[in-house]
């Protein structure tokens, strides 16, 4: 699980009312030449999801079968919403070689760090640091860059997220919980989606949700979710 998202389930799972949807942070290049610089083409590398089970008893148990439809349902979703909408057209990752492969994951892995840095400072909600929401300088390096030029891509569409899944003797035990006045912490989601371009490896948009009923293994639930990120994208 990435570090982003262990800070995140570490805060929900301590604090069960935390609220973080409908975070997001846009660069103000995105907006402002979205015409003349806006993606036309993305290209969705494998989504980082790590989907487990939360017991009554508090223990969380990563689901390789869970994750793998979450990843699924993500890809998907984005395929239709864009089929949809016609903003975008939509590409999958080509197969690629062990050494393109093994860059694509770092390059995810370091999207993860960056998105914590966007999280912080990026959204300017705080005002010591308003002037990060102008002064955007997020990026991932041209490390990428072959995968423009491997699929005519403009941007990369990354998703990485954690949705923890009570148990029925979990979400009894919340209830009762409540009648007794002691906070029990229940599963939670934290999805995060970011649009890195594929030239010069710049965030050019990024969005974040926190829910806790979402399930990321009911591909209707997670088509809602798309919806919901790009209701942020700046629109042509």
């Amino acid at each position: 699980m990435s570090l982003f998202i262990r800070l995140l389930l570490v805060l929900a799972l301590s604090l069960p009312g935390l609220a973080l949807a409908a975070y997001s942070a846009v660069n103000p290049r995105l907006a402002a030449q979205l015409h003349s610089e806006s993606p036309k083409k993305i290209l969705l590398l494998p989504p980082q999801m790590f989907v487990a089970e939360l017991s009554v008893g508090g223990v969380i148990q990563k689901q390789d079968d869970w994750t793998k439809q979450a990843d699924e349902n993500l890809l998907t979703a984005a395929e239709n919403y864009f089929r949809e909408t016609g903003q975008l057209e939509t590409l999958r990752l080509p197969k690629l070689d062990a050494e393109e492969a093994e860059t694509v994951e770092s390059h995810i892995g370091l999207y993860d760090r960056v998105a914590q840095a966007i999280y912080i400072y990026g959204r300017g909600i705080d005002s010591g640091w308003e002037h990060k929401k102008a002064e955007w300088d997020y990026t991932l390096g041209d490390g990428l860059a072959f995968l423009r030029e491997k699929t005519g891509a403009d941007a990369a569409l990354i998703f990485t997220g954690a949705d923890i899944i009570s148990t029925g003797g979990r979400k009894a035990a919340f209830t009762i919980g409540l009648l007794l006045g002691v906070a029990i912490p229940v599963g939670q989601s934290f999805i995060s989606v970011g649009m890195a371009d594929l030239k010069t490896g710049e965030i050019r948009w990024m969005s974040y949700d926190q829910s806790m009923s979402l399930d990321s293994r009911d591909p209707a639930a997670v088509q809602e979710l798309i919806r919901d990120f790009f209701k942020t994208y700046p629109s042509r």
